[in-house]
C-alpha cells in the first residue's frame, strides 16, 4: 500500500484511513457491476414454435403484420416490417448519434430518455464516419464532450431538437433521422 500523504492545514482525522478507502473502492466496484444494457431483437421470420421471437410478437401483437387488424394502425407498409428491437439500460447509458435506414417507433416503458434528433438535411454537420466505415451511419465524435466539437466545428451550427421522453411516451422517428440517446433514469 502507498504511504499516506500529508496534507497541509488538515487535521489528521480528515484524512481517510485505509479501511475507509477500501469501503469506497468496494462501493465503486459494486456500482460498476450494476451497470447494464440489454437488447432483445425479435424477427418476424423467426417468430414460430417456442422461440423468443414468437413470444415477443405474441406479447405485442399490434406490431405483427400477420395481425392485419391491429398492425395497419402502426405500419404504413406492414409487409416491410423488419422486427422489434427492445433495449433496456440503466441511467447513464448512451447511444451515440446515428441514423437508421428504417422508421422507428420508440415507446418508453419506464424511466426517462433524452433524445437529441436532427433532420437528414443536417447530415453535413454531423461529422459522420466515411460511408465505407463499419460505423458509417454514426458520428465520429462524442457529442457529450464539447472539446471534441473542435474537430468538427460544423456541428456547432447543426439544427437539432431535444425531447425528454417519459414512461408511456411514444416518439415516431422517420427513416434517416439522426438521434442521440441518453438514459436519464
Amino acid at each position: 500500500r502507498e504511504k499516506r500523504k500529508t496534507f497541509p492545514n488538515r487535521d489528521e482525522e480528515d484524512i481517510p484511513d485505509d479501511d475507509e478507502i477500501q469501503v469506497d473502492n468496494d462501493r465503486e466496484s459494486e456500482k460498476r457491476m450494476k451497470w447494464y444494457y440489454f437488447r432483445l431483437n425479435a424477427f418476424l421470420e423467426e417468430a414460430k414454435g417456442d422461440t423468443v421471437d414468437k413470444f415477443v410478437f405474441d406479447e405485442v401483437a399490434f406490431f405483427d403484420p400477420r395481425n392485419t387488424t391491429a398492425s395497419h394502425f402502426y405500419f404504413v407498409e406492414p409487409e416491410d416490417q423488419r422486427g422489434i428491437n427492445c433495449r433496456f439500460g440503466m441511467r447513464g447509458i448512451v447511444a451515440e448519434n446515428h441514423y437508421d435506414l428504417s422508421r422507428n417507433m420508440i415507446a418508453i416503458l419506464g424511466g426517462e430518455r433524452r433524445y437529441i434528433i436532427a433532420h437528414p438535411a443536417q447530415c453535413s454537420k454531423m461529422g459522420l464516419y466515411p460511408a465505407q466505415h463499419p460505423s458509417g451511419r454514426h458520428s465520429s465524435f462524442d457529442w457529450s464532450n464539447p472539446s471534441d466539437w473542435d474537430v468538427h466545428p460544423e456541428f456547432r451550427t447543426a439544427e437539432v431538437n431535444e425531447v425528454v421522453l417519459h414512461a408511456s411516451d411514444v416518439l415516431y422517428l422517420p427513416t434517416s433521422w439522426f438521434h442521440y440517446i441518453s438514459n436519464l433514469s
